[in-house]
């Protein structure tokens, strides 16, 4: 998206000065389109990838945890059909175990892909990619907590039934379905981003501060040259969606400016100009027409 002149402005004008000739323009704020770079399917693919390495390192960890007397006499079992000749025996984990560990493995998901993007905008992987999760009715704000725990469902939910073979298997597909859906729609949002009303945002153009107002990079917006120094370049409009507003007036000129105007003039002397004549010579008379 390039840059589009302000409304009533005639539409071979250039950009405006201090802007790049390929800068998104708007109020990034409720309801404008304007402004956004959503975050594209690879990029958010390669954010993935990172929370789920992270996700896999929780499960071995919490399987070693839940499972650690299980594994260890299946271990022992395993040595002795070696050492006997005997056929290696199967691992039958306990349900109880399965359980607790599908549980723990579903509050992990909720934290870290709910309450995480509630708290912090984004998941770890997301951070590292520059990406955001946004609200869709205005881009300057998270997730609440309700929306990001709902956005998070098919993580939560599918570490749930996880013990569950053939319902897990079914979950699986609806999660990879929800994730491949960002391939093809035009916001660039999964089923699950649609379902917590959110957006995923690349970070490097308007990215929330921790107050909820757009952090503006390299200069944006223009300066204003009407403005003191110090004083707020453009009250009432942040960012300005028109050109820096006209002077509204002008300050007096001070004695300094110009020469005063002269007051009056001397009369003049007798001797800046000659005098006017007083009389003029008799003429001769003029002698009569012949008869």
């Amino acid at each position: 998206m390039t840059w589009q002149p302000p409304s009533g402005q005639p539409p071979g004008y250039g950009p405006p000065p201090g802007y790049p000739p390929s800068y998104p323009v708007g109020r990034p704020g409720a309801g404008s389109a304007a402004g956004r770079v959503y975050g594209s399917f690879g990029r958010r693919l390669g954010g993935f990838a990172i929370d789920l390495v992270i996700y896999l390192v929780v499960n071995v960890i919490a399987a070693f945890a839940i499972f650690s007397s299980t594994l260890s006499s299946y271990a022992n079992k395993v040595v002795n059909a070696q050492n006997n000749g005997l056929p290696k025996p199967s691992l039958v984990l306990p349900s109880g175990g399965e359980l607790t560990f599908a549980i723990c493995l579903g509050i992990f998901a909720a934290l870290y892909m709910g309450a995480l993007v509630a708290v912090w905008g984004s998941t770890v992987g997301q951070r590292a990619v520059g990406l955001r999760v946004v609200r869709t009715e205005d881009t300057t704000k998270r997730l609440p907590i309700e929306r990001a725990l709902l956005r998070a469902i098919p993580f939560w939910a599918s570490s749930l039934l996880a013990f569950l073979p053939g319902v897990s298997d079914i979950v699986d597909l609806l999660v990879l379905l929800a994730l491949l859906w960002v391939a093809w729609d035009p916001s660039r949002q999964g089923l699950h981003d649609k379902l917590g009303r959110a957006f995923v945002l690349k970070d490097a153009l308007l990215p929330p501060s921790a107050y909820g107002q757009p952090a503006i990079p390299y200069g944006y917006p223009p300066a204003n040259p009407y403005a003191p120094p110090g004083s707020q370049q453009y009250p009432g409009q942040y960012p300005p969606s028109q050109y820096p507003p006209p002077p509204t007036g002008y300050a007096p000129p001070s004695p300094t400016d110009y020469p005063p105007p002269p007051t009056g003039y001397a009369p003049p002397s007798p001797t800046d100009y000659p005098p006017p004549p007083t009389g003029y010579p008799p003429q001769p008379p003029t002698p009569p027409a012949a008869q």
